[in-house]
């Protein structure tokens, strides 16, 4: 499970714009993952790996289960669990055009996880209010066509 992503850094400043606005939408209305510049791949704590995905990910990669291991994995908890990503680092599979370098192959924690639907919803204001500015900006911009 992705975990994590708790405090408010630069939170207030976002939210200042999206709650007056959330009535509009409802409180946790569905976002378009396309129009985000990828902040859960970017804040939103940790991704574990299950054996499983270290297998998929790894023949997505051309490498074997050890390689991947010993290039990708950047925790081993105490717990035994392998993390691919930590707290508010950016994921090491996230490229220059925000999108998953192995997307085809994403843990099941990226597959599962949608900002809307969370406890702490840090990366939801902000990718509301990302998408709900550049929605208005466009809006403006056709008006004055």
């Amino acid at each position: 499970m992705i975990r994590g992503g708790t405090g408010s850094i630069g939170l207030a400043a976002a939210r200042r714009g999206v709650v007056d606005r959330m009535d509009e939408v409802g409180e946790h209305a569905p976002l378009d993952c396309g129009k985000c510049p990828g902040f859960c791949c970017r804040m939103a704590g940790y991704v574990e790996v299950s054996r499983q995905d270290i297998r998929r990910l790894a023949k997505f990669l051309g490498l074997t289960v050890r390689q991947f291991e010993e290039r990708h994995i950047v925790e081993v908890t105490r717990k035994g669990e392998k993390l691919i990503k930590q707290d508010f680092d950016t994921c090491q599979f996230l490229g220059s055009d925000r999108k998953c370098t192995v997307y085809a192959a994403r843990p099941k924690d990226c597959r599962e996880y949608v900002c809307w639907d969370q406890d702490d919803e840090t990366v939801y204001g902000y990718a509301s209010f990302v998408q709900y500015s550049t929605a208005k900006l466009r809006k403006l911009e056709k008006a004055r066509r």
